[in-house]
């Protein structure tokens, strides 16, 4: 299991500059925000031996995923061994469901929800591994 912040930041372009510039970040998996393609929906920063998530934000959803409330600066993506569990499991201690568990198009699983504190968090299980027969 591993956790990633995600930050939401106003200009996701000035940021990669930015982490690039201090931190020597390799950024990879560039997704531009398709009604606005100066615009990031995702992106994905190694810096160092961490990893580092990062959007634009936007009062009305424009990024990833809309918050359910207000705009949020810090996500938080958790890769787990089964997301429906965990987001069960935190929607039963009090969290308020963000977005349903759904299948993804690389045959992963997420979803999200905010905790009591406040904190968004996305949970996600990486796509079953396909063997050959040999």
């Amino acid at each position: 299991m591993s956790v990633t912040p995600y930050v939401m930041v106003d200009s996701a372009q000035e940021f990669r500059r930015f982490i690039e510039s201090a931190f020597g970040a390799e950024v990879s998996n560039v997704l531009p925000l398709p009604s606005d393609p100066e615009r990031v929906m995702h992106a994905e920063a190694r810096i160092g031996t961490g990893t580092l998530f990062f959007a634009d934000s936007g009062a009305h959803g424009e990024r990833c995923l809309s918050s359910p409330s207000e705009p949020v600066h810090v996500q938080l993506w958790s890769t787990v061994p089964d997301a429906d569990a965990v987001y069960e499991r935190a929607v039963a201690a009090g969290a308020r469901p963000a977005q349903e568990v759904t299948a993804q198009q690389d045959g992963g699983r997420m979803g999200g929800f905010v905790d009591p504190f406040g904190t968004l968090w996305w949970v996600s299980t990486t796509p079953p591994v396909e063997t050959t027969a040999g």
